[in-house]
């Protein structure tokens, strides 16, 4: 499988501090994704007038922002809010620029649609963290019906048929 290099910037000692203070990770790999989604944006957004028609408009828009708030989220190491909120403030940005443009214009519908792809993306990951966190938490701890208030079910569902307590072990003997 090939693999990006990792290659790291020596940078001047007053910004590496701000980067290590910001725990961004400026490494080949995690900054070509950024550039080449920022370079399409841009093309497509602000350059080029694509003609896409409206509903397909929003669904490009809210992948877009999807793709452009989980390549952010890398660069950050992984700080949600501030990846989405850079990301969302791109968004503004660039409707704001459209409406300074010709042949463009400043859409809310557009904006909307750029809000719900960094919420889609800020939603998934923050369900994921909370799985990941809910099995670590506790990975030995057995399901406890009884504690949680539950009862096994008394009847097999497909047949109906009383369920045997044979898995459980007798106490007779």
């Amino acid at each position: 499988m090939f693999q990006i290099p990792v290659l790291r910037f020596k940078l001047p000692a007053i910004i590496q501090k701000r980067v290590d203070q910001h725990y961004l990770d400026i490494s080949l790999s995690r900054i070509l994704p950024l550039v080449a989604l920022m370079t399409f944006g841009i093309l497509v957004g602000l350059v080029f007038e694509t003609g896409v028609g409206h509903p397909y408009d929003k669904v490009i828009h809210i992948g877009f922002f999807a793709l452009l708030t989980l390549s952010i989220h890398a660069l950050f190491c992984c700080r949600l809010r501030i990846s989405a909120v850079v990301a969302f403030g791109m968004g503004m940005a660039g409707e704001l620029a459209q409406g300074f443009l010709p042949h463009h214009a400043m859409s809310l519908p557009d904006l909307v649609a750029n809000g719900i792809g960094v919420a889609l993306v800020v939603a998934l990951i923050a369900l994921l963290r909370a799985e990941v966190t809910q099995a670590v938490k506790d990975p030995e701890e057995d399901l406890n019906l009884g504690r949680m208030g539950l009862q096994p079910v008394p009847i097999r569902y497909l047949s109906g048929e009383a369920a045997s307590d044979s898995s459980e072990p007798s106490s007779e003997k």
